[in-house]
């Protein structure tokens, strides 16, 4: 499923900026402060159907949006750090062809992939990427085992990894936490040749992708 990414604006509604949320080129809805509380507002898609959302992903986009338009909630500095993150995110900067070059050198060593192109790697694989992930400066954020048998996946529900950082975390601290956590709780997991893993990671400008 496509990530959803988000853009900061200024209104002269509101006091406080606007966030506008975006699913490649599809308009999805806003976050804005309202009183006391952070609102959010998802429309319908072109078709006029509603969107189907990664919940995971809604709720990692929908903490950066609070963190934007809550008044008082970080100082300028933690903003600023994040406004420069979601910037380099909208603007489509360099870190997006690091995790597609990843993609490309991993793309053979993929168990399966299913329609949406989601890649399923064997546990030896897997631990390979990782440390991959970690010499190019990306988080592995995300986790998931499944059994693969005869062309078929079954969810293992106890296999997954679900990482995420406090508002104002370095950057220089999460990655190399979020990937030593991966690793260790990989080599926790069962070594039956018909396990297979799926990925999401993060780059250091706060999007994430599905390997």
């Amino acid at each position: 499923m496509i990530p959803l990414r988000l853009t900061e604006k200024d209104h002269e509604d509101f006091d406080e900026p606007i966030v506008e949320l975006w699913r490649e080129n599809e308009f999805v809805g806003y976050v804005f402060w309202d009183d006391d509380t952070p609102i959010v507002q998802v429309f319908a898609d072109a078709e006029g159907d509603p969107f189907d959302l990664d919940l995971r992903d809604f709720q990692r986009i929908l903490e950066m949006a609070d963190q934007i338009v809550s008044p008082d909630m970080f100082s300028e500095d933690e903003l600023d750090d994040l406004r420069t993150r979601v910037q380099a995110a909208a603007d489509g900067e360099p870190d997006s062809d690091v995790v597609e070059n990843l993609a490309e050198e991993f793309d053979e060593q993929a168990t399966y992939r299913n329609e949406d192109g989601e890649g399923f790697f064997s546990k030896k694989v897997s631990e390979a990427l990782i440390t991959r992930c970690d010499e190019l400066d990306i988080a592995v954020v995300e986790m998931e085992g499944f059994d693969y048998e005869n062309r078929a996946l079954s969810a293992r529900p106890n296999l997954n990894l679900l990482v995420r950082g406090a508002p104002g975390d370095e950057w220089k601290l999460f990655r190399p936490e979020a990937n030593m956590r991966a690793m260790t709780t990989l080599g926790d997991w069962p070594s039956r040749s018909t396990i297979v893993i799926a990925f999401v990671v993060q780059l250091a400008n706060g999007e994430s992708i599905v390997l």
